[in-house]
């Protein structure tokens, strides 16, 4: 982004940090920012990437004189308007100097350090845990509903409903029934993943140190890489498609699929597994059933395809018993495997 543009994204977030609740005021500078918007879909991008940023670049807050200016923005909280209002306009202008520098990342942060007058207060998030073992419905503020896999949780800003943007953080699960809001795109970042949709229903699996997918049930939304706020070209995705994105491949890999609603079966207490790596069927296990699974082998190698729908444990390690030829013993929460077809 030159730093004209960014001097323009600055500006306005400047003005709306101003508006003193003026309506107005912020109807107008969104007015604007819409307007910049519709000119270039690269620029909505690029804005962002700017919010991207602010939070990913910012220092720990020190005190409460200064009350969210990009993050503020993000969540479109009207903070509380800082005294030294001289001060903030310097720094907008040195900000948009610095995001033009060629070391943007290092100037950037050494200036806010050095300005402990202008720390911000961290905006206020929530973030949703579903247990293992559990899965659980959530309503976010602006009434998109989220199922949360075990082992899963996803954060939020507080006042999500009257963000420009409505972004949330996903770690492991879940399944997406956005509302629908044209004006106010729903973002989703989930590992190197970024999701944005306008109203639709989707499920992402982005579990550490898997490839992550998403999969669209209904409507339609786009899929980009995102690294250290760079997205790559957009994949889009229609109902009965899904896209992976590999650990270490800049590329997602778009797919044609029967039917999606294999990918949420989690939801009603289902596990199908499809010629799975039996190391990924034992996460499954672990997360489902509140267990540890510890094995005498890696089994790597070795896939398993099986379907089981709301059974006990015990059910489950019996036909693993009998498909992989193991011998199981469980203490506790812990259950131990020994032997196996693939050594």
């Amino acid at each position: 982004m030159d730093q004209e543009t960014w001097k323009f994204v600055l500006d306005y977030l400047s003005a709306k940090e101003n508006a003193r609740g003026n309506v107005l005021k912020i109807k107008q500078e969104e007015e604007k920012i819409q307007e910049w918007l519709s000119k270039d879909p690269k620029n909505r991008q690029e804005l962002e990437q700017a919010l991207w940023l602010w939070e990913n670049t910012a220092a720990p807050p020190e005190n409460d004189e200064w009350k969210n200016s990009f993050t503020a923005i993000q969540a479109s909280l009207i903070p509380e308007v800082p005294k030294k209002t001289i001060q903030l306009k310097l720094w907008w202008g040195a900000a948009a100097a610095v995001f033009a520098a060629t070391a943007l990342f290092t100037f950037f942060y050494t200036y806010k350090v050095q300005q402990p007058a202008l720390q911000n207060t961290e905006i206020a998030w929530i973030t949703k845990s579903a247990g293992s073992g559990k899965v659980i419905n959530i309503i976010l503020p602006d009434s998109t509903e989220i199922w949360l896999n075990s082992g899963s949780s996803i954060s939020f800003p507080k006042n999500l409903e009257h963000a420009a943007l409505r972004t949330v953080k996903l770690k492991g699960e879940a399944f997406f029934d956005v509302k629908r809001d044209p004006q106010h795109p729903f973002i989703v970042h989930s590992l190197n993943l970024q999701t944005k949709v306008l109203g639709t229903s989707f499920n992402i699996r982005a579990w550490e140190g898997h490839p992550a997918e998403v999969t669209v049930l209904t409507g339609k939304v786009a899929v980009s890489r995102d690294s250290a706020g760079r997205q790559s070209a957009a994949v889009y995705l229609l109902p009965n498609q899904k896209v992976v994105s590999g650990l270490n491949p800049a590329k997602l890999q778009l797919e044609n699929i029967e039917d999606a609603r294999t990918a949420i079966n989690w939801r009603e207490g289902k596990m199908v597994f499809d010629q799975m790596p039996v190391k990924e069927v034992f996460e499954v296990i672990e997360r489902k059933y509140a267990v540890k699974i510890i094995a005498d082998q890696s089994f790597k190698g070795c896939k398993l395809t099986a379907k089981f729908a709301n059974v006990s444990l015990n059910e489950v390690l019996q036909t693993i018993q009998m498909t992989l030829d193991i011998h199981y013993t469980i203490n506790k929460q812990t259950i131990y495997i020994k032997g196996g077809k693939c050594n």
